[in-house]
């Protein structure tokens, strides 16, 4: 599904690769970074839980944390401290819902996943079967390939 949507991600379109990626961007890493990207890692996990096992995303969409995003937020943590550089350009992403986040900031991205992920687990709360949820999931699971793509550019 994703594929088609993605060229450019298609190298982490498997869990197992993804995964591995999320260990290396955190390898190296101390503290609340670390802490941050672990807490990533286990929201793209359940995204691919969805998207790639048929998981029912009504199971799922409870599960997403931000615990460290939150606390990192309070605290006024630079979230550009994952990636210092801006999100560059990626051939393929031209005419997807992608596109618009070539030139921002890692800052920008992240601060985006979680308001997404807060979003729909409100959403969720109100309207568990809500035939958008779904739909909302792909579009945070899509984004947190961006990131750790970007990550490991």
């Amino acid at each position: 599904m994703l594929e088609s949507i993605l060229p450019a991600l298609a190298g982490l379109l498997n869990t197992a690769k993804a995964m591995a990626s999320f260990d290396a961007f955190r390898k190296g890493r101390k503290g609340d970074v670390r802490a941050l990207i672990a807490e990533l890692k286990e929201n793209s996990r359940l995204c691919f839980r969805v998207v790639n096992e048929d998981v029912d995303h009504r199971l799922v969409i409870p599960k997403f944390a931000s615990a460290e995003f939150d606390r990192l937020n309070k605290a006024g943590f630079d979230f550009g401290a994952l990636k210092s550089q801006k999100i560059a350009a990626l051939p393929g992403l031209e005419k997807t819902d992608l596109a618009a986040w070539t030139g921002k900031t890692t800052n920008e991205l992240v601060e985006n996943i979680y308001d997404k992920i807060k979003d729909l687990k409100s959403l969720h709360e109100f309207k568990p079967d809500g035939p958008a949820n779904r739909r909302r999931l792909i579009n945070i699971h899509k984004r947190l390939l961006l990131l750790l793509h970007h990550a490991r550019s």
